[in-house]
């Protein structure tokens, strides 16, 4: 039978949108989120997910943990997973090797590393010779080891061994081992840390006043065919930051449960950043991001500063909307 006009019309309707990168796949509510390490700062994403307020903007998200940056950063690439939440230094360097990617959203902009040492070495210069924690190469407690060391005197290649051992509690318990003399750790292993006797040798606050410490950011190609997903994603996790701060309580139970630490610990580690959790997914201020760049490019991690426009993708901020 031959075919009306109408169906030939939407017949050809169907095949420009699927060419422009429409069709089913860009229609789907489900997004596959991956996270680097089980992280304590990542409390409003445990919230999320356990409230599923997801569901309330739409989505369906299912969360992957990795061992890292570097291996999440590979399945961001590989398409295995739509959007990340990590640390900048994973979509920057993928952006340095010529990858297409973008960051687009912010907000978890907490100084919540410190490094702690065995009882013998009292500052990071004293640390000359020794094994150094960090959860992979090319992370950002990567970028911070090697700026802190070579901040101190020291040549981060040849005066120090870096480690790369994952999470900060498989890390400390690598130090308990005997395996490294120095980490780098976030809440709540620098509270166990300190009550297993180890010395505090230097804090990120005393560095800079902010840093990046996640970034949400996926392939330019997913975001530009999925405009209205990666906006509702976006509106959910600044529901769930906003949700963080009115609701700390709610939200360190959603933690405790999710990273398996005490509720006390859960609420003892969001007390340390929850000032700087900001709902509108900002950056760090010029100057901390002018601080992050010289880290990187003193510990040779870039090899130069990449124009914000190259990596940066403002369009689906809440204060963009």
């Amino acid at each position: 039978m031959p075919r009306s006009p109408l169906v030939l019309i939407a017949a050809l309707l169907a095949l420009v949108t699927s060419a422009c990168g429409g069709g089913s796949a860009n229609n789907s509510n489900t997004i596959t989120l991956g996270l680097p390490v089980e992280a304590t700062t990542l409390a409003s994403v445990y919230l999320a997910n356990e409230r599923n307020m997801w569901a309330e903007h739409g989505l369906t998200v299912k969360t992957v943990t990795f061992k890292g940056d570097a291996e999440l950063a590979k399945a961001v690439l590989s398409g295995d997973v739509d959007v990340a939440i990590g640390s900048l230094t994973g979509p920057l360097t993928a952006e340095e090797a010529g990858q297409d990617i973008k960051v687009f959203y912010g907000g978890f902009d907490m100084t919540a590393f410190a490094w702690y040492s065995t009882p013998n070495i009292h500052s990071v210069a004293e640390g000359k010779g020794q094994k150094w924690g960090v959860t992979t190469l090319g992370s950002s407690t990567d970028l911070l080891t090697r700026y802190a060391v070579a901040k101190a005197g020291l040549n981060p290649d040849t005066d120090i061994k870096i480690i790369q051992g994952g999470a900060s509690a498989a890390r400390l318990a690598a130090m308990q081992a005997g395996q490294l003399q120095a980490n780098i750790f976030t809440q709540p292993q620098t509270v166990y840390a300190e009550k297993a006797g180890y010395r505090k040798i230097l804090d990120l606050k005393d560095v800079v006043d902010s840093y990046p410490m996640h970034v949400v950011w996926g392939k330019s190609s997913f975001l530009d065919g999925n405009p209205d997903r990666a906006k509702r994603f976006v509106d959910t996790l600044s529901a769930a930051m906003q949700t963080t701060k009115d609701q700390p309580d709610v939200a360190a139970q959603a933690m405790s449960t999710a990273v398996k630490i005490s509720l006390d610990d859960a609420k003892a580690s969001m007390a340390e950043w929850i000032d700087q959790l900001h709902p509108d997914g900002r950056l760090p201020s010029a100057q901390a991001m002018d601080a992050f760049w010289d880290m990187g490019l003193h510990a040779k991690v870039f090899k130069a500063r990449i124009p914000d426009s190259q990596w940066l993708d403002p369009r689906f901020l809440p204060a963009a909307s």
